[in-house]
């Protein structure tokens, strides 16, 4: 296997404070980024996934003609009163 710019890796762009070599043996590096990987699987289980917003109106704003308020209200039915 080839070697592998380390610096070029995104995992030490963002977490490392310093790379002690350029470069490192492809299938070296893919051992020690399997150990690491068991590591960060063993400290606790995946977050899942994040639920995603649903499309509209931001929390706090106001909605259109024809929507509903915060506890269910039609807004409509409440304009003419």
């Amino acid at each position: 296997m080839a070697d592998v710019r380390l610096v070029d890796l995104e995992v030490f762009k963002r977490y490392s404070l310093a790379i002690r070599q350029e470069t490192a043996p492809a299938d070296e590096l893919l051992a020690v980024l399997d150990e690491t990987r068991r590591q960060v699987e063993a400290a606790g289980p995946p977050a899942g996934r994040i639920p995603r917003r649903r499309r509209g109106n931001p929390a706090g704003e106001a909605g259109p003609a024809g929507s509903v308020d915060d506890d269910g209200a039609d807004v409509d039915s409440r304009e003419g009163a």
